[in-house]
């Protein structure tokens, strides 16, 4: 009897660890879907700035920046 008890305790505790794993991983992968969301906006945002940037309105605008 008491060597089924430890079985099951012992079982108990594998699922436990294997529940806090897999809740941990499920952190670790939502963070990583923030930081992708994240960095895609950033891209999109740099790449408009960089369009801006080439276009003849931005150009002018960067030249009379370095007039003295």
């Amino acid at each position: 009897m008491v060597t089924v008890g430890v079985g099951v305790l012992a079982a108990a505790a594998a699922l436990g660890v294997l529940a806090w794993k897999y809740k941990a991983l499920q952190s670790m992968a939502a963070g990583l879907v923030v930081q992708l969301a994240e960095s895609t906006a950033e891209n999109e945002s740099l790449k408009s700035e960089n369009d801006y940037l080439k276009s003849a309105t931005g150009a002018s605008k960067t030249l009379k920046s370095y007039d003295c």
